[in-house]
């Protein structure tokens, strides 16, 4: 029997709708009936795209890379001022979606990376690449800072976005212990400070020096 032609509404909708419920419930909080009820597929079409549960999460966490990327470039475009005003007020609308929503809006790579992580070895290969790429997207974002002279440059833009990104995974984990969005804002707060030029130029200064 001929397999059905793959459409990729069909894939993508399946897509949104994992990246839903495992944001919402995780990885084995969720079932593969939950996730053919809530697309309303047949099962024979979700293998048509996918092989397995777990292939169906590896590509789970592309897709969101993917939106993730996208939702940074239009937080960013949103604001005005140097590089380091913009990544301040992106993370601003971040956490601002986040008070509204904070399953849809959490990170589902850093609620993964704490279920299932190490649970094999293509879960452990598209963690740490997903993790690798945000990284890759962070840097070059410090590294455009830099050369505006808004980011400090007496650190690699490597070590600043790595920085970056340990220190937001704990935030967004103590926010889901604490349920508020405090730490996000402090982290938020700290690392832009810590991220400020040893040598502020004349209007980077506080209004009240000399």
């Amino acid at each position: 029997m001929n397999r059905p032609k793959k459409n990729e509404h069909n894939r993508e909708k399946i897509l949104q709708t994992g990246m839903e419920l495992f944001s919402r419930k995780g990885y084995h909080g969720t079932g593969l009936k939950e996730i053919l009820n809530a697309c309303q597929v047949p099962k024979g079409s979700f293998y048509n795209y996918f092989e397995s549960k777990e292939q169906f999460a590896v590509a789970v966490l592309e897709y969101q890379h993917q939106q993730d990327d996208a939702k940074w470039e239009r937080r960013g475009a949103m604001a005005t001022g140097d590089i380091r005003a913009r990544f301040r007020a992106a993370l601003q609308v971040f956490i601002e979606e986040y008070e509204q929503d904070p399953d849809r809006c959490g990170s589902l790579l850093t609620n993964l990376m704490g279920e299932v992580g190490n649970a094999s070895e293509s879960f452990r290969q598209i963690i740490d690449s997903s993790c690798t790429r945000v990284i890759d997207c962070i840097e070059k974002d410090c590294r455009e800072a830099q050369l505006e002279g808004s980011f400090r440059d007496d650190m690699p833009a490597r070590a600043l976005a790595q920085l970056f990104w340990d220190c937001w995974q704990g935030a967004l984990l103590r926010t889901k212990v604490e349920a508020s969005t405090q730490p996000l804002s402090d982290a938020a707060d700290m690392l832009c400070t810590l991220f400020a030029p040893l040598n502020p130029t004349t209007k980077d200064k506080p209004h009240n020096e000399n």
